[in-house]
């Protein structure tokens, strides 16, 4: 009782002391609690402002998508609007530039060939697109380059891809500079392509005797326009036109030295290169009909040197109105059935376009032809020719790690055509109908060549050609070609005519502006006219790219000799400057 008496009083004094230490440490709790609590209220405060903010521009975002969509509903019936660049807001284009076009940089990651977009203002759509798209139905873009499957590259032809319809088989490497750029047509369902070229240069001719510079367009790869309009009724399967026209004042393949009269318009040479509609898919191959490239055309091309702008297979068109003179007087076949007649000395002989050709299968017709899929860059194709010439040809384009490869061969079936004699038996100094007469007088100085046909029509051809293009920049280009015709020449004798070529090359990037490109080269051709001719030329070359303005600008020249049995003549001497400017 006494030891309970003595520890309350104990237990009472230990409560007293610790009542103060609870109610401080209660003080500092809700001390802390409501420094937790203006914490939270800051906090919340903050957050809301970031909201209203996101808000914000949540509201901004939606404004600029509206203007946007009603900016294309509005050009849906011009051309195809160019993307915009990530992050960048569309300008719209003012009224006053509408009758302007503006090529816009092609999408990254675009296929070989892809062209850039045009864009044109709204302004630009009254009087030229009849087809208005319903109101309120969605905008359907045009299919965007390259409007042929991938697989598809290696058809010859093609003419999105420069150098368009000279190019022969696609060729590995990278994207052109200068492809065509789609605009649209029939409801946007239909992109159409417009480009072209215009190549013009100064040629100088030295024939031994008489030597002249005239301004020709360069028909190694001649002025010309093409309009290629083409859809895509299936995923994969493309159907489309292709309309190529070519114009040539004071063509390079048929100007003489002598020629000194006014050349009016009406003298420019105006011809269709390809006016046909074709159809297309990987998987089962393409189908054309109409004119353009024969399945053996341009099989004897393949030209990896990058300087077949100025100098390649194809010597005439470099100076094929220039004539041979003889170097003193002969007797040459110039009368009735091939009767010796006086020539004398200085007078012109053949043309260059009578005595050199390419051999390039049975080249541009009226034809029905058909391309099968590529199998590993191999592809083969045939084509059925208005009168009843056919042929084939084969086409293969590899690269491999230190190199690339293309090549063609081309089998014609032409012996059912007919061969005309040349007239005047090539000679384009020699009046036609000459009886024995001294060959001197009216046509001494032609104005115009006199060619001979040189073609494949009358007899079956062979003909391929094969080019390699180093890692280094070393290339080499081989051709050639045989005939087995069934025509003789004007004396009655046999003829064998062949077709040699070769060409070695050198192209580097030496300046930012463009591609370098060097070659030397040469050709013979025999018995294209008499039995025992023999033609030669020498080539060398240089191109320089600026591709920037999408331009080649060029300088070659030509050494020329012709033996033949019954006369001697003079060498040529042509050199070429110019340049080609692309669109």
């Amino acid at each position: 009782m006494t030891r309970a008496a003595c520890l309350f009083p104990v237990l009472v004094a230990a409560g007293l002391a610790l009542t103060p230490m609870a109610r401080a440490q209660t003080d500092s709790t809700a001390s802390e609690i409501a420094a937790l609590r203006r914490e939270l209220g800051a906090l919340a405060a903050r957050n809301q402002q970031q909201i209203d903010a996101l808000q914000h521009q949540v509201r901004d975002l939606s404004a600029e998508l509206a203007k946007s969509r009603r900016g294309r509903a509005t050009a849906t019936a011009a051309t195809h609007p160019a993307e915009p660049k990530p992050g960048a807001e569309a300008a719209e284009t003012p009224p006053s530039t509408a009758a302007a076009t503006h090529p816009a940089e092609p999408k990254p990651g675009a296929g070989p060939g892809a062209p850039a977009t045009t864009v044109a203002p709204p302004g630009a759509m009254a009087g030229v697109h009849p087809a208005e798209p319903k109101p309120g139905a969605e905008f359907v873009p045009p299919v965007a380059e390259p409007r042929l499957p991938p697989e598809m590259f290696n058809l010859p032809g093609r003419s999105v891809r420069p150098p368009y319809t000279a190019s022969g088989p696609g060729v590995p490497g990278p994207a052109v500079v200068t492809p065509a750029a789609p605009l649209t047509s029939g409801g946007n369902r239909v992109t159409l392509s417009l480009s072209g070229q215009i190549d013009r240069a100064l040629l100088y001719g030295d024939d031994g005797v008489n030597s002249k510079l005239r301004q020709v367009d360069n028909n190694n790869s001649s002025t010309r326009i093409r309009i290629v309009g083409e859809a895509r009724p299936l995923e994969e399967t493309v159907a489309g036109i292709n309309l190529e026209t070519e114009i040539r004042p004071n063509s390079s393949a048929t100007q003489t030295l002598t020629q000194n009269l006014p050349q009016p318009a009406s003298a420019v040479t105006y011809t269709i290169r390809q006016a046909e509609i074709y159809g297309g898919n990987p998987n089962y191959g393409e189908l054309r009909l109409g004119f353009g490239s024969t399945a053996s055309y341009l099989t004897s091309e393949v030209d990896l040197s990058a300087t077949a702008v100025v100098t390649y297979v194809h010597v005439p068109d470099f100076d094929g109105g220039f004539a041979f003179r003889q170097k003193a007087a002969a007797f040459v076949p110039g009368g009735t059935r091939g009767a010796l007649v006086l020539s004398p000395a200085n007078s012109y002989g053949p043309a260059v376009g009578s005595l050199f050709h390419y051999f390039d299968g049975l080249q541009r017709d009226d034809r029905i032809r058909y391309d099968t899929p590529v199998w590993d860059g191999f592809q083969f194709a045939t084509s059925l020719v208005d009168g009843g010439a056919f042929d084939f040809g084969g086409r293969v384009a590899r690269e491999y790690e230190d190199f690339r490869l293309a090549g063609a061969i081309g089998l014609a079936f032409a012996d059912g055509r007919s061969h005309s004699q040349p007239g005047s038996y090539g000679y384009a100094g020699v009046p036609t109908g000459a009886t024995g007469i001294s060959l001197g007088g009216t046509n001494s100085a032609p104005g115009s060549p006199t060619l001979a046909d040189v073609t494949a029509s009358g007899s079956k051809q062979f003909d391929g050609s094969v080019s390699v293009l180093l890692k280094s920049g070393l290339n080499l280009t081989v051709a050639g070609g045989v005939r087995d015709p069934h025509y003789h020449d004007p004396a009655g004798r046999p003829l064998s005519p062949d077709l040699i070529y070769t060409k070695l090359g050198y192209q580097q990037t030496f300046f930012d502006i463009g591609l370098t490109a060097f070659s030397v080269d040469f050709a013979q051709n025999d018995e294209l006219i008499f039995n025992g001719d023999r033609a030669r030329a020498y080539g060398i070359a240089a191109v320089q790219n600026i591709d920037r303005f999408g331009l080649e600008v060029f300088l070659a020249a030509r050494y020329e000799t012709l033996n033949r049995a019954f006369a001697s003549y003079h060498p040529i001497i042509a050199v070429m400057s110019g340049g080609r400017l692309r669109f």
